[in-house]
């Protein structure tokens, strides 16, 4: 279990409402660039709530086994399709080239 899988809505956005309100002090006080240390190491831990504030709610809205929607279902095609055609690209840009080949694919 992670160290911020439990924190709340409320609390996450209190943490970001300090953050911005940290930024904008340090830049009145003309200390912005002075603070940077500081700023880096509260980014870290705002960067690891976020991350799992946000996997935490994707689990929630993920659809139960067999209640996969037609949009989802379309879009799973759709990438599916891309990584089909990604693979046959790679495939071809790995065959070796000659004049040839290319006399014969002008044909």
């Amino acid at each position: 279990m992670g160290k911020y899988d439990n924190i709340q809505p409320d609390t996450l956005r209190a943490d970001l409402l300090n953050f911005a309100s940290l930024i904008q002090r340090l830049e009145q006080e003309n200390r912005l660039l002075h603070g940077i240390p500081r700023l880096l190491k509260l980014m870290g831990d705002l960067r690891q709530k976020l991350f799992a504030y946000e996997v935490r709610a994707v689990a929630r809205l993920r659809p139960a086994a067999g209640e996969e929607s037609t949009e989802v279902r379309e879009a799973r095609r759709i990438i599916e399709e891309a990584l089909r055609r990604e693979r046959q690209m790679i495939d071809e840009w790995q065959k070796p080239w000659s004049p040839d080949q290319q006399d014969q694919n002008d044909k």
